[in-house]
C-alpha cells in the first residue's frame, strides 16, 4: 500500500484545532499531535533538554526540570528566541513524525501543528488545512482554557503568522466562528482527501 497523504491542520491559538482534531479522530482518522510532541520532546529528550538549557539560562527551571510556563512567557515576548527554540525542536519533530506515519495504514493522516507555516515544514505535507475564526473569538476560548492573561494571548496571536500569509499555501478553510455548523465542513474535507 502506498504510504498515506499527509495532510497538515494548522490554525492560530484559540482558532479550534484540538475540537477540528477530535472530530477527525472520530472519523477513524490517525492524527499526530506537533505540539504534545514538543512539549513531551522538552520534557523527555536530554539533548533537547541540554540545549534548551544552554540557550535560556536556568531562569526557565522549577525543580531542575523545564518550566514551559516560563519559557513561554520569554519565548512569546521574544520572536528570536522563539525562532531559536524553534530550531532546537522541530526538527527532531519532524523526525518523531516520520516514524508514526510508518506505523499508519490510513488513506491519509492528519500533522496537528499550530507553527506549520513559522516551522517550515508545511512543505514537507500534501495538502494543508487552515482553521480560521475571528481574534475575538478565540481570545475568549484562550481564556477560558488557559491559565492566561488577555495581554499573554495577544502576544501569542503576535507572534504566529497572520492568516493571510498563509492562505496561498492552503487547500482546504474551515470557518470556526459559530455561525457555519463545524462538524459539517469537517466531513466535506474528509470526503474530498479521501479521494485524493
Amino acid at each position: 500500500m502506498k504510504k498515506p497523504y499527509k495532510i497538515g491542520l494548522t490554525g492560530g491559538i484559540g482558532s479550534g484545532k484540538t475540537t477540528v482534531a477530535k472530530v477527525f479522530k472520530s472519523l477513524s482518522i490517525p492524527v499526530f499531535n506537533s505540539d504534545d510532541c514538543g512539549r513531551n520532546l522538552l520534557l523527555n529528550n536530554q539533548a533537547i533538554i541540554n540545549s534548551v538549557k544552554k540557550i535560556f539560562g536556568t531562569s526557565i527551571l522549577t525543580k531542575n526540570k523545564i518550566d514551559a510556563k516560563k519559557l513561554s512567557t520569554i519565548i512569546f515576548s521574544n520572536k528570536e528566541k522563539l525562532e531559536l527554540l524553534n530550531q532546537i525542536i522541530h526538527p527532531q519533530v519532524i523526525i518523531e513524525f516520520e516514524k508514526w506515519v510508518k506505523k499508519q495504514n490510513s488513506h491519509y493522516i492528519i500533522k496537528e501543528s499550530a507553527l506549520l507555516f513559522e516551522s517550515k515544514t508545511y512543505h514537507l505535507l500534501d495538502k494543508i488545512i487552515l482553521i480560521k475564526a475571528p481574534i475575538s473569538l478565540r481570545i475568549e476560548r484562550v481564556l477560558k482554557r488557559d491559565n492566561r492573561s488577555r495581554i499573554e494571548i495577544k502576544k501569542i496571536i503576535n507572534n504566529q503568522m497572520k492568516n493571510r500569509d498563509n492562505i496561498k499555501n492552503v487547500d482546504y478553510i474551515i470557518n470556526n466562528n459559530e455561525k457555519q455548523l463545524l462538524t459539517p465542513q469537517i466531513i466535506q474535507v474528509s470526503k474530498e482527501l479521501s479521494r485524493l
